[in-house]
């Protein structure tokens, strides 16, 4: 639960509520999705809308680092999903188990990361979470850069480590009680 009460979007002016959208397809229906997952989605955006200007460059910001960072959308939920599970940050973590099945993630990779399970990989994404277990504990050393450098190029590890300081921020920011996952 959010120290900070998350706005209702109800109260939120009307041209700024996409805002509050996530990367959830939440709005295709299961057999679509290829998940049956539902309910409501921990929107950390919510919280942050208590600052509408701040929300909107966050996002602003977020969108192109994520954009930029030379992952694709799945590699990208195993660095959000690791950042998450190592930050302490269920908010951050239940928001995107959702998001991770969408973009192609199975439920046995997610438990993986969850369980640091990292030999249940694929040596690539094993390679991320690796990266993004030191990153988070500030112990990123040789060994495990060049882990991650023999699956992917410089601008990527550079857009990963970019992604990664902007993404262990949300629940920092808006003060939510986050727990182990």
């Amino acid at each position: 639960m959010p120290r900070i009460p998350p706005v209702d979007p109800e109260e939120f002016p009307a041209d700024k509520r996409d805002l509050f959208d996530t990367l959830s397809e939440n709005d295709l229906p299961p057999e679509e999705r290829g998940h049956s997952l539902e309910g409501g989605t921990l929107n950390v955006y919510r919280t942050m809308g208590q600052d509408s200007a701040l929300l909107e460059q966050f996002r602003a910001y977020g969108s192109a680092v994520w954009r930029e960072s030379g992952f694709s959308p799945r590699e990208r939920e195993f660095v959000i999903l690791a950042t998450a599970y190592y930050a302490d940050s269920a908010c951050e973590w239940h928001q995107h188990v959702r998001v991770a099945l969408d973009k192609g993630m199975d439920p046995e990779q997610i438990l993986a990361v969850s369980r640091e399970e990292q030999n249940r990989l694929e040596s690539d994404h094993a390679a991320i979470v690796d990266y993004v277990a030191a990153f988070v504990t500030g112990a990123v050393d040789d060994a495990t850069h060049d882990r991650l450098a023999k699956c992917y190029d410089e601008e990527t590890i550079l857009g990963n480590r970019d992604a990664l300081g902007m993404l262990s921020r949300p629940c920092a920011i808006t003060g939510c009680a986050c727990g182990r996952v």
